[in-house]
């Protein structure tokens, strides 16, 4: 495959659009240029609304200038909600057959009609047991893909690449732990998208559409608080037992583990599925993971251990822009993966 020119990682995200620009991605310490982070407006990721897309075009264009962005190439990643993907399998099948192997299973799979998509697939070992090549397979809807290439082309912005959030936060992942057998868990405002990578190659994803807004308003509901109120509640108490009583916990707990049910389903169906044990080790990404004691309850919950992610380790970062990262670390994940994108 070719090889991308410089270019920036932009992140859609429900809350915010966020940024990343690095040099060197291709060594083994890449160097931050810049990053930064603008608010999205309510209600217009995945809007087909000319008015939404204008709004989150003009988010991208001042999140260049207060950024001091130059680079106008990018890499864009499609919300996971809005992508399909599927781990598969073709015992017997050769190297030349396996493009029409692959198109030929992805009709049986793929829910909507497929020339409605646009369809690839990455190659991810072999399996010696059954003489079978692992392929992952990812189908986008075109017309997602061209809200999101219409909204950059307002923003006078040049997309040179599109991927799924998973497979960018799997990059990242990968160049920051070296861990070559984890899943990976993406707390989003509204879902949590989980991903599973086996010898480094991201082998299985699921979005779960429960997010960090449905523990916001589980307080809401609960005190009847406004939303900002409610908000700096989760995110200064989190889901610890012993503070104000435990009665954040007690309100949030229910819903973190609706969350951790369809997690034990993923990693039933994944084992079943690749015949391969299931990860124990866990990291959380996005701008849910930084909520007060949810490694801890994910690890006690799913008995495995579970951290917060860093998708800054082995990337050089200068002094002034460490105070940032060190708050919001995490929430880069994508972008960072964006970022790294080589080909």
């Amino acid at each position: 495959m070719a090889k991308l020119p410089d270019h920036v990682g932009v992140d859609f995200g429900t809350h915010s659009v966020k940024a990343v620009e690095l040099e060197g991605i291709t060594t083994s310490s890449p160097r931050l240029i810049n990053f930064g982070s603008q608010t999205t407006p309510q209600g217009v990721i995945n809007s087909e609304d000319k008015n939404d897309q204008k709004k989150l075009a003009d988010v991208l264009k001042k999140l260049y200038n207060d950024s001091k962005i130059k680079n106008k190439s990018i890499v864009v990643a499609l919300p996971e909600f809005s992508v399909f993907t599927r781990f598969l399998e073709f015992p017997g099948v050769k190297e030349e057959e396996l493009e029409d192997a692959v198109f030929y299973e992805a009709k049986q799979y793929i829910p909507v009609p497929i020339d409605e998509v646009r369809m690839s697939y990455v190659t991810i070992g072999f399996n010696k047991a059954k003489n079978a090549p692992r392929v992952l397979l990812v189908a986008a809807p075109l017309k997602i893909i061209d809200i999101y290439s219409d909204i950059c082309e307002m923003a006078a912005l040049d997309v040179i690449a599109i991927e799924t959030e998973s497979v960018a936060l799997g990059r990242a992942m990968y160049r920051a732990t070296k861990q070559k057998h984890v899943v990976m868990l993406d707390f989003g405002a509204n879902s949590t998208d989980m991903s599973i990578m086996l010898d480094g190659y991201l082998v299985f994803s699921q979005s779960i559409s429960i997010g960090s807004d449905s523990l916001t308003q589980s307080i809401i509901n609960k005190f009847n608080f406004e939303y900002q109120q409610a908000e700096e509640y989760k995110r200064n108490y989190g889901v610890v037992k012993n503070v104000l009583e435990g009665k954040i916990y007690q309100v949030i707990s229910p819903i973190l583990e609706s969350i951790m049910l369809e997690v034990r389903r993923g990693i039933e169906f994944y084992k079943n599925k690749t015949l391969a044990p299931a990860p124990t080790n866990f990291l959380l990404t996005g701008d849910g993971a930084l909520l007060p004691g949810l490694s801890e309850y994910i690890s006690q919950s799913l008995n495995v251990s579970a951290s917060i992610a860093n998708p800054w380790m082995n990337i050089v970062v200068d002094q002034k822009f460490k105070d940032i990262i060190s708050k919001s670390g995490p929430s880069y994940s994508v972008a960072i993966g964006l970022a790294l994108k080589d080909e």
